[in-house]
């Protein structure tokens, strides 16, 4: 009987201790050692108008595949719109600057023949 109950008193701990309410927003992500912040980018224009929004996604897509040029000009065109507030005018010009040391840290692509 004794066994039983500290068995359930050790599951009852370990269950409460995975249910933490603590923060959940994801950590910036590392590319190419540059630290870039697009999980709280992300966030930031999660309720933009669908307009605002699509470039903010468009600038995901282009740097998950490494094509940082478009992603400068999709942030750019962000960072221009009127219809945007201060706080993403703010992560916006951040992580214009990450991506412009992450365009500076890629590796040089192969030479053509």
């Amino acid at each position: 009987m004794k066994g039983a109950t500290l068995l359930v008193l050790a599951a009852v701990c370990l269950f409460f201790s995975g249910c933490s309410k603590g923060d959940k927003t994801p950590q910036s992500l590392q590319m190419n050692g540059v630290s870039v912040d697009l999980p709280r980018f992300n966030a930031a224009f999660d309720t933009a108008a669908d307009s605002t929004k699509r470039l903010a996604t468009e600038v995901g897509f282009n740097l998950r595949y490494n094509k940082y040029e478009e992603a400068l000009m999709s942030l750019d065109k962000l960072s221009n719109d009127p219809a945007i507030t201060e706080p993403q005018k703010k992560v916006t010009a951040e992580l214009i600057e990450q991506v412009k040391k992450l365009a500076g840290a890629a590796p040089a692509g192969a030479p053509a023949q």
